[in-house]
């Protein structure tokens, strides 16, 4: 399953034989096009086209946060995504915050075809999803789009994630400044050049609480774990 591990996730939420499906149409799929919330696509069979939507509700933009706070909030994550690489592991972290990547199972998109057949997945959107399935491998990015954030916005919400977790441990990390109250200059110069006593050094920051052992970041350092040693 190496290198389609994508692909072999999608088929098998949207096995459409599990559920009394038609197998794909001997067609040729064109203008396959992932948008929020909806695949379109036209299936040219025997010399007709059938346009085939498949329609997935979409997360909305609080989970969306959560999603980017997880994955910027682990340097290995974000290292690959930013790198423009979506891990196998960003799946389980999904199904940890309790948000759906994937469709739950093959009843949850909403299919329409033009064809007159009725009653289940028909051969058109069967081909659409299996020619779906067969470019998530080189764009996995085309799931997170398809419910409802494109490779774009989550990459710059992953980013102002990441820059705010350094600002935080740098506000934390910083000394506060030493103020020396001025004074006037003495009339005997011995005295000008006697050093003067030295001030109290800095107080050391508090240490950020460590997270809350039961949340749902830290049910995620198995995963991180695992990418880690890679």
């Amino acid at each position: 399953m190496s290198g389609r591990y994508w692909s072999h996730l999608l088929r098998a939420a949207l096995d459409a034989n599990a559920c009394g499906g038609a197998p794909p149409a001997a067609g040729t799929v064109v203008d396959l096009r992932v948008a929020s919330g909806e695949v379109l696509a036209r299936v040219a069979v025997g010399g007709r086209v059938h346009r085939v939507s498949l329609i997935l509700s979409v997360l909305e933009p609080p989970q969306w946060d959560t999603v980017a706070a997880a994955l910027g909030g682990q340097p290995l994550f974000r290292a690959r995504l930013l790198a423009g690489r979506l891990p196998a592991e960003v799946a389980r972290v999904f199904d940890v915050l309790g948000l759906p990547l994937l469709p739950r199972g093959p009843a949850e998109p909403v299919v329409t075809c033009s064809c007159p057949e009725w009653g289940g997945v028909c051969g058109h959107a069967a081909a659409v999803l299996d020619a779906l399935a067969g470019r998530v491998d080189a764009d996995p990015f085309l799931l997170t789009a398809w419910r409802g954030c494109d490779r774009g916005a989550l990459l710059a919400a992953v980013r102002a994630h990441a820059r705010a977790g350094r600002e935080a441990v740098g506000d934390a990390d910083a000394a506060p400044p030493v103020r020396v109250a001025a004074r006037p200059l003495p009339e005997d110069p011995d005295e000008f050049w006697r050093a003067p006593a030295l001030p109290a050094p800095p107080a050391r920051a508090e240490p950020p609480p460590p997270l809350p052992a039961d949340g749902p970041l830290a049910a995620l350092a198995p995963l991180y774990e695992r990418l880690r040693r890679g």
